[in-house]
């Protein structure tokens, strides 16, 4: 079995990807609506051009779906923004260090106030969001402030800059739940187009975190590319479900989610 994903995502050709969705008929979107289970043809169908006229299907399928493994259950989490101090530049994102808006690092004090806030609305599953900046947003400082959140909490996920394996194992023994990491975009001429300074510059290496969270036995991760970033948002999204197929099969202790973000306006955004 390969080291991480980096392997298997070397293996998989994003034009020919991209011909191959858009070259799915409605019959193959047909026939992906009546499987019992889906292949990896059969989501390229669903994502495909010819799925167009298919949305209200869709929709239905999702919807029984949805209801058969959840109920009638919404889980609601709320982030709590303790940084936006970044030290990489970045096109799309109004934290980006070239930037020039007001820069705000909490405190202990504070934190308890937001918490307290927060807990007062009846909230129980909070996601930490900072910038990335190692240095003053770091290890050192969830190592400080990690503890107390938790104890207000029923779940604690952090959506950071990536980390080694050791410090997502660390952060797990203070109470850290699970970790969301984007990658942004799958295509590697596109990543490096958009990250222009800093350490998201190296794709590889956040395209290898989801690995060292399964290796440090995080309990649930969450994928994510950034909808609009490339000139395929299909395929993206085809190669996000390799990641997410190749991670459960790998690290089937730990569980999943999947965001969609996009692209929307912001402080010197592309």
């Amino acid at each position: 079995m390969a080291d991480d994903f980096s392997s298997r995502w070397q293996q998989l050709d994003w034009d020919d990807i991209t011909l191959r969705i858009n070259g799915k008929t409605a019959r193959d979107v047909e026939r992906a609506l009546t499987a019992d289970k889906l292949t990896r043809d059969d989501f390229m169908a669903l994502i495909s051009p010819a799925a167009a006229p298919y949305l209200e299907p869709l929709a239905q399928r999702a919807q029984q779906l949805t209801r058969q493994r959840f109920g009638n259950v919404v889980s609601f989490y709320v982030p709590l923004y303790l940084s936006n101090l970044c030290a990489n530049d970045c096109t799309y994102c109004g934290f980006s260090m070239s930037n020039r808006i007001k820069r705000k690092t909490l405190d202990a004090a504070e934190i308890a106030r937001e918490c307290e806030a927060i807990k007062a609305l009846g909230f129980e599953h909070l996601l930490l969001v900072t910038g990335e900046h190692q240095s003053k947003v770091g290890m050192d400082y969830f190592r400080q402030h990690i503890p107390a959140i938790r104890r207000h909490f029923s779940s604690l996920m952090m959506e950071v800059q990536p980390l080694a394996q050791d410090e997502y194992a660390e952060l797990k023994t203070l109470g850290l739940d699970g970790v969301l990491v984007y990658q942004e975009t799958y295509h590697p001429a596109t990543y490096l187009q958009h990250h222009l300074r800093g350490q998201k510059q190296d794709f590889h290496w956040r395209l290898a975190t989801p690995d060292r969270l399964g290796r440090a036995g995080i309990d649930k991760i969450g994928l994510g590319a950034l909808i609009g970033l490339s000139n395929s948002w299909r395929t993206d999204c085809y190669l996000l479900a390799e990641h997410l197929f190749y991670l459960q099969q790998t690290y089937w202790q730990s569980r999943y989610s999947i965001s969609f973000p996009r692209l929307r306006p912001c402080a010197g955004g592309i």
